[in-house]
């Protein structure tokens, strides 16, 4: 694999990542702003916050866990995608070096 395809490779997965957490983020404030909580999912937070393994699965509480999750996905993604970058740029400076070297030899 080129380091071509490994960066675009690793941009569309940081780039996928972010629109879906942005997605999940969106949609878990549209849901608990303006549609509003009911008594039993008000509860079923409640009851996360305080022990979040014996939490009935609720919509939002599955929501909150996604964007959740999907904010570290995106945030180990977008790591990866800079040390890509960084890699490349590494190797790309070396060679250039290197060819400076033998170029004034």
């Amino acid at each position: 694999m080129g380091n071509a395809t490994l960066q675009r490779r690793s941009w569309v997965v940081s780039a996928t990542c972010l629109v879906l957490w942005a997605a999940s983020t969106l949609s878990f404030a549209w849901y608990v702003f303006v549609v509003g909580l009911s008594t039993a999912q008000r509860q079923a937070l409640e009851q996360f916050l305080s022990r979040p393994l014996e939490t009935p699965i609720e919509p939002v509480v599955a929501l909150l866990l996604s964007t959740v999750a999907l904010g570290v996905f995106t945030g180990l993604s977008m790591v990866y995608y800079g040390y890509v970058q960084w890699r490349y740029a590494r190797r790309r400076k070396l060679a250039l070096e290197s060819e400076l070297e033998t170029d004034t030899r």
